[in-house]
């Protein structure tokens, strides 16, 4: 028996996405992710190190153009299930947000730093 052709191995093509999630009771133990929604990115296979760095820039953009208020949020790049909904996490970032920009912490100062003295 002769079969002509041959096989030829096909990588299933696993979506990749954007995520962004609103962080509900951040920092207590009811802590939860209210998912705002997902946006399907193409993977370069030449240049993946590209995505994970567009990650906080894409969050920032969005915060900004979506009109989101004060809060902490999520966002993610990962895989995305047979859903749509995100997966498996292959770089993540949290954004605290005043509404109109990034909140930075406050710097304290350590080992007497800041401290006026007599």
């Amino acid at each position: 028996m002769e079969t002509e052709g041959r096989w030829v191995y096909r990588q299933e093509k696993v979506p990749h996405a954007f995520s962004l999630c609103r962080v509900l009771d951040a920092g207590t133990f009811e802590q939860s992710y209210d998912l705002l929604g997902v946006v399907q990115v193409t993977v370069d296979r030449r240049y993946p190190e590209r995505l994970p760095a567009a990650l906080r820039p894409w969050a920032l953009a969005t915060l900004t153009s979506g009109g989101y208020g004060f809060g902490r949020y999520y966002a993610s790049y990962s895989t995305l299930d047979e859903d749509g909904e995100p997966d498996k996490a292959i770089a993540d970032e949290y954004v605290d947000w005043s509404g109109t920009e990034t909140l930075a912490p406050t710097s304290q100062p350590s080992d007497g730093e800041g401290v006026e003295r007599a």
